[in-house]
């Protein structure tokens, strides 16, 4: 489990003292945030219509006014359930070329790497999008067909952890493939770098799921899992090292 704790606040040093990093960061965010108001200016706006369907169907005692209440509340929790289940794949594929962008970038702070400025990161991010999306949906299928099976698991009891399990790992693999599909890691060795790591993976990637299960704090967790996910990955492919704590800094000295 090295790194785990000390790659999160190097992680937020690497995005927020980079300019550029704070817009590659910002413009997942926005997405997601625009995303959640577009679907919830949908709801409310078909509120009356979907009243006046269902009042055909309700006993006519039933005030019109509990009626839009019981209806919107019903609407906004089938909302919540489907943005836990789609919100990382579908924000993460609008996003993907900012948090390419992102990663990279970080990486080549950490390594010591000449960094481009504004223009020549816009440059290369539009040069690189076609690649990116084609990457992004490559991984699609692995990630939907896990992502059913956990769905079907939390249904049984007796598989519930395993589902859990699971939704964990899936979460960090949608984000530390942007630093395998960079060094051209290959199925195998992506597969050894998760067994190797799988504790470490599971764990944080618990971490970010229950995140993105909070409404407005999951709208930056593509962004930030992207900057975690690459400190924490070349860490642990001992390309980088990390900054001790005081209390371990401490802790050597005595």
């Amino acid at each position: 489990m090295r790194g785990v704790v000390a790659s999160f606040s190097l992680a937020i040093k690497t995005v927020f003292k980079d300019p550029i990093n704070v817009m590659l960061f910002m413009i997942p965010t926005l997405f997601a945030i625009v995303l959640y108001l577009l679907v919830f200016s949908f709801i409310i706006y078909n509120v009356d219509t979907m009243t006046n369907y269902m009042k055909i169907y309700m006993p006519q005692s039933l005030h019109t006014g509990i009626l839009s209440y019981i209806i919107t509340g019903i609407l906004i929790f089938f909302f919540f359930l489907l943005m836990n289940w789609t919100y990382v794949i579908l924000v993460g594929i609008l996003a993907a070329p900012f948090n390419d962008m992102l990663s990279s970038r970080i990486e080549k702070k950490l390594s010591a790497e000449p960094l481009m400025n504004k223009s020549q990161t816009w440059k290369e991010l539009l040069g690189r999008l076609v690649s990116t999306f084609t990457n992004e949906f490559k991984k699609i299928l692995f990630i939907v067909v896990l992502g059913a099976l956990a769905f079907v698991m939390n249904y049984i009891p007796v598989l519930y952890p395993v589902a859990i399990i699971l939704s964990s790992l899936l979460i960090a693999v949608q984000f530390i493939d942007y630093s395998w599909s960079r060094h051209d890691i290959k199925a195998k060795e992506c597969f050894i770098d998760l067994v190797k790591n799988f504790f470490p993976y599971t764990a944080t990637g618990f971490i970010f799921l229950l995140f993105i299960s909070v409404p407005i704090i999951n709208a930056f967790v593509p962004a930030f899992a992207t900057s975690y996910y690459t400190v924490l990955w070349l860490y642990r492919q001992n390309k980088i090292k990390l900054p001790m704590s005081p209390v371990m800094e401490t802790l050597l000295e005595s």
